[in-house]
């Protein structure tokens, strides 16, 4: 089923991404207002329910996979009665991502019956950045738990990716995500870095995962800057999106409302159209970035 937005008609996700807690640096910094404070419990279990058996109907789409993020959601006493609810709701898939913080305390075991998903971030910067991502994936594999690790691409990353995938080609996860900053608007927000830097240290990257058995994907790099690498692109897929200031009908729809991705009319002949979100606006204006361009078939 499609929805209307000012964008024009998106998918209408069968994904809830709830944000938990107010705080949470470690993550992929997008669109999304900061919110003001946490879900409480009954907050939590009213969007579930609203996103679940408040939507069976013909004109509307239950979702069936679960996303929760924000530092502190697993040392919340309610997050575990909360997940098993959420599988009498018809909820399939329940993803967690942790953040930095949160890993120090985290026992997988725990969390088997309840999870499919762990999302740590492999981040360098500081060393116990990366051990504490490395030690998490160690204790998912123990606890037969599948675990995604994720680097985001910003310049301290670009600058050490080649030691972030040895260590990743050793962990072995089963997923890893090279992503490429979103935009995010007021003066603390980094700059990227460099493209040319960005591919260049994803192809010596990628030459030391594919000798091994973990694949990476790319995210928020166009197609046309990628070459050979455009193999490893990774589609984006719509959600709801949920935090304290915006909840059940009020929920924003993460295409277009939290992110906005760009493409120009080159795009439309592009053979990698279909597997390619476009890029971002306001990286495409700055000096130095190179305008899209179609992906034509040799």
């Amino acid at each position: 089923m499609l929805s209307w937005t000012e964008a024009g008609a998106v998918q209408r996700p069968e994904t809830i991404q709830i944000r938990v807690q107010r705080a949470y640096p470690g993550r992929i910094r997008a669109g999304a207002p900061l919110p003001t404070r946490s879900l409480s419990a009954a907050e939590l279990e009213a969007n579930l329910r609203h996103f679940t058996e408040g939507k069976r109907g013909p004109r509307t789409t239950p979702c069936t996979t679960l996303v929760l993020s924000g530092i502190g959601v697993l040392s919340r006493g309610d997050t575990a009665p909360l997940l098993r609810l959420a599988r009498g709701l018809g909820i399939r898939r329940v993803v967690l991502h942790a953040g930095q913080e949160d890993l120090g305390s985290f026992d997988a075991a725990s969390w088997r019956p309840l999870v499919d998903l762990l999302v740590v971030p492999l981040q360098p910067g500081a060393d116990e950045g990366l051990s504490a991502g490395a030690e998490a994936v160690a204790a998912c594999q123990r606890a037969g738990i599948r675990v995604s690790v994720n680097t985001v691409l910003d310049q301290a990353a670009v600058d050490q990716l080649i030691r972030v995938a040895a260590l990743a080609d050793q962990l072995q996860p089963d997923e890893l995500t090279f992503t490429y900053p979103f935009p995010v608007a007021g003066p603390d927000s980094p700059d990227p870095p460099a493209i040319h830097d960005t591919i260049r240290a994803l192809e010596a990257a990628v030459a030391t995962l594919e000798a091994g058995r973990t694949p990476p994907r790319i995210k928020g790099l166009p197609a046309c800057y990628l070459g050979p690498l455009a193999r490893l692109l990774s589609p984006s897929t719509n959600r709801w999106y949920v935090d304290a200031e915006h909840q059940l009908q009020a929920a924003l729809l993460f295409f277009p409302e939290v992110i906005t991705f760009h493409k120009s009319d080159a795009c439309r002949y592009c053979a990698l159209d279909s597997r390619c979100d476009g890029f971002f606006s306001s990286w495409l204006r700055r000096p130095g970035v190179p305008p899209l361009e179609p992906v034509v078939p040799r």
